[in-house]
């Protein structure tokens, strides 16, 4: 029998992890991304001025992430990330700092330990905070929690300003980029009961050691084509192709066909219903939850300074337009002659989207060295800002129900894409997810024609 071709629509993380585990199903994928490209949303390029390569924005992982780390070592890259043993990141607040540091106990309890010695919550609000996390630790996921913000239900387990500002949402804003008064309870306490309620490692950041393009898209190309599978960038999909009522093609711009045995869409929400609008013999209800998706933006903010302004590799501020700032060139080890490349990530950057890069220099220039002492000295060689203005779908209450899943009800069609229903928030392993249930469908289905 004959190689059996699936088409994956979009060449993001949840397109090329569906490329792969099609591969590992013995299946031949053939990947049309719109864009001169590959990684999506993560992605980098090379600066014009300083001629390094730097991502979009500052891409972190966890250690519950192990699909996407098992992706990351089937495209054999794994040795170009890396991941703490546990849970450890300084904050700052009104120029002190504190840890969120994990001891070495076992469990869970290595997690719980980081309130020990972390000083901006005092020890009845860390007592409280106990309280919250057994409270999650407790609670048996249903639709109801996805009706109420994480918010309220924070609140109604004694949680205060306090413990929600300097805690909770120093987690939840990162993790789901949108704020806690926003996100829904439902993706909240799946959050904490994951990262901080499980294995010691679970919580633990990871970061990639070289560029996204790098990591996610030229590894993954070369294992695609290798095995016999095809990649091609500049196609923009503007219609499916069915014959005899399963969909069997996709058609561009300029009106190409390439025809396959499935689709599998890995784009955006947005983008797979305007695909389906162009489709006229696709009309069905099954879809249209899907519209009612929203997305959050996100703000990367980098400056390159003449000497080092920030010792450790991250750290969380409160109190602050901040947010996270990640020290570039030491995660990337380079040697950058004595300069050093920051990263300020601003999540749920509503705010900020729309600011010049003129008022961002102005108003970020100056709190960093309004926290840093050594930014007060050191001279800016470089600034510039990279806005991704739907950088992730939002967790929002009542978002749940436009979560689709992988298999659709049209014959030969699939959803990939972290905004599918993967369990998990908009992150680099939900489109790992999606891409290995969506390829694991189509791999099911074709073997029983």
């Amino acid at each position: 029998m004959p190689t059996r071709t699936v088409i994956v629509l979009g060449g993001g993380i949840a397109g090329l992890a569906s490329a792969v585990r099609l591969i590992q199903r013995g299946l031949k994928p053939i990947v049309l991304e719109k864009r001169p490209f590959l990684g999506g949303r993560a992605y980098s390029f090379i600066d014009r001025e300083t001629g390094i390569e730097i991502d979009n924005g500052q891409h972190v992982f966890v250690g519950a992430c192990k699909q996407f780390q098992k992706y990351i070592a089937d495209i054999g890259v794994d040795d170009q990330v890396t991941l703490d043993d546990r849970v450890r990141f300084p904050v700052v607040k009104q120029d002190q700092i504190s840890w969120l540091r994990g001891r070495k106990l076992p469990s869970a309890l290595s997690n719980l330990s980081m309130l020990i010695g972390y000083r901006h919550i005092g020890i009845t609000d860390k007592i409280r905070i106990l309280w919250g996390l057994l409270s999650i630790k407790r609670t048996n996921l249903d639709i109801r929690y996805d009706q109420v913000t994480f918010y309220d239900w924070l609140k109604v387990h004694h949680q205060n300003e306090d413990t929600i500002k300097n805690f909770w949402n120093l987690i939840i804003l990162p993790s789901l980029n949108d704020n806690i008064n926003c996100v829904s309870a439902y993706t909240g306490i799946s959050l904490f009961k994951v990262a901080f309620l499980g294995p010691i490692k679970n919580a633990a950041i990871g970061f990639p050691l070289i560029g996204l393009s790098s990591l996610v898209g030229e590894r993954a190309q070369n294992l695609i084509e290798t095995a016999g599978g095809a990649i091609k960038t500049g196609f923009s999909a503007t219609s499916l192709h069915m014959e005899s009522g399963q969909v069997t093609g996709v058609r561009n711009q300029d009106g190409e066909l390439v025809k396959g045995n499935a689709v599998i869409s890995a784009m955006p929400a947005s983008d797979m219903t305007s695909l389906l609008e162009h489709s006229a013999d696709i009309q069905h209800d099954f879809f249209k939850p899907a519209e009612s998706v929203q997305t959050a933006p996100i703000v990367a903010i980098h400056i390159w300074y003449d000497r080092p302004v920030l010792s450790e590799k991250y750290m969380a501020i409160l109190d602050s337009p901040l947010q996270w700032v990640f020290n570039d060139t030491l995660l990337k080890s380079r040697d950058d002659s004595g300069a050093q490349h920051i990263v300020i990530s601003l999540s749920g950057a509503w705010e900020w989207q729309d600011r010049s890069k003129e008022e961002l220099k102005e108003i970020f220039t100056a709190e960093m060295a309004r926290t840093f002492p050594q930014a007060r000295t050191a001279i800016i060689t470089r600034f510039t800002v990279v806005k991704m203005l739907e950088a992730t779908f939002r967790v929002s209450v009542g978002s749940l129900a436009s979560r689709l899943p992988q298999k659709t009800p049209v014959p030969g069609f699939y959803l990939a894409g972290d905004w599918t229903d993967t369990g998990w928030p908009s992150t680099m392993e939900s489109a790992v997810r999606s891409g290995n249930l969506a390829a694991d469908c189509v791999a099911e289905d074709i073997a029983n024609r």
